[in-house]
């Protein structure tokens, strides 16, 4: 069957839209680990992989829903994901060149971002990648814009399995002061988004990446934990799975979770990770991968994300 594609909205350049495959969805039936202790956790001190592993999550069965053939249209606003159509003219290769990916691929991301959001301003200040192009094992690249943010060495990386929420509300701030130190009181002024971009180099098979619909995640299920790494330390969110009680007075599962199936490097995905306004649209998708059983026996991921701030200047809170 054909590919049906939505175009951005109107206004705004028709190199990038919204991914609607006309396909039947591969919904995958797995476990999602959640935040699983009592009470607010203690600061998590992550110094080798071991430590990271030791993160105390408890695993709940649940579906993860395709997107491809859904009928189901996700923006950021509403769900807090947005999938875009986009290629990019990096190749494979050139992913792996850190200095490449911030003279090219950056301004990339940063033109689907001031597309699909109508921002004024995008600062990118962050960027992991997940490749495996000529090792055997995965090899990570952590890599930080600015110098306060410094690099996550590479062995305390991997596929997440956890869900979270990369900035807690009360840290989002302290990024624009981090990155914008000179524009920061006045850019705070103003609506401000904080947006993960993630691409896979390519298609995913192996640990697919997760999203949780923003508006079944309820705020008593969030959980701020201190993250302290060598290098530097931040406030993130942990998740809490949903209760027995709601999901027995929903009849559901509680919190509903997408993916993209076999998703392609041109088959990007946008996720919200903060956004200043209060009004009721969505401010932050929890995430995580999670297994597919029928394909654990695949290559590792390889995937890059991008972490920027949008700006909305003439939108002043």
């Amino acid at each position: 069957m054909t590919e049906t594609l939505v175009l951005a909205p109107s206004g705004q350049d028709n190199d990038v839209v919204i991914s609607a495959p006309a396909t039947t969805p591969r919904n995958v039936r797995t476990e999602i680990a959640y935040y699983g202790e009592p009470g607010s956790p203690a600061p998590l001190y992550i110094t080798d992989e071991k430590t990271r592993l030791k993160n105390v999550n408890k695993f709940h069965p649940a579906t993860v829903y395709d997107v491809r053939g859904s009928g189901v249209e996700h923006t950021l606003d509403v769900s807090g994901i947005q999938f875009v159509k986009h290629e990019s003219k990096l190749s494979v290769h050139e992913f792996d060149d850190n200095e490449r990916i911030k003279a090219a691929y950056y301004a990339e991301v940063e033109g689907v971002l001031k597309n699909v959001t109508g921002a004024s301003k995008v600062k990118i200040f962050h960027h992991v990648e997940r490749v495996t192009l000529w090792e055997e094992a995965t090899k990570v690249k952590d890599v930080a814009t600015e110098k306060e943010e410094k690099a996550i060495p590479a062995e305390l990386e991997g596929p997440v399995r956890g869900t979270h929420i990369d900035q807690s509300y009360d840290y989002a701030p302290e990024v624009v002061k981090k990155n914008l130190p000179d524009e920061s009181e006045r850019l705070l002024k103003s609506r401000f988004q904080i947006i993960n971009v993630w691409r896979p180099i390519k298609t995913i098979f192996k640990d697919p990446f997760a999203v949780l619909d923003a508006r079944t995640v309820l705020e008593e299920e969030l959980v701020r934990v201190k993250v302290i790494y060598p290098t530097h330390e931040f406030e993130s969110v942990n998740v809490r799975g949903p209760s027995e009680e709601r999901k027995e007075k929903e009849g559901g599962e509680g919190h509903k979770w997408w993916y993209m199936s076999q998703q392609s490097p041109e088959d990007v995905l946008c996720l919200k990770m903060f956004d200043s306004k209060t009004d009721g649209r969505a401010r932050r998708v929890p995430h995580s991968s999670f297994t597919d059983p029928e394909f654990e026996d695949r290559d590792a991921r390889m995937s890059i994300e991008v972490r920027a701030l949008v700006f909305h200047e003439d939108d002043v809170e």
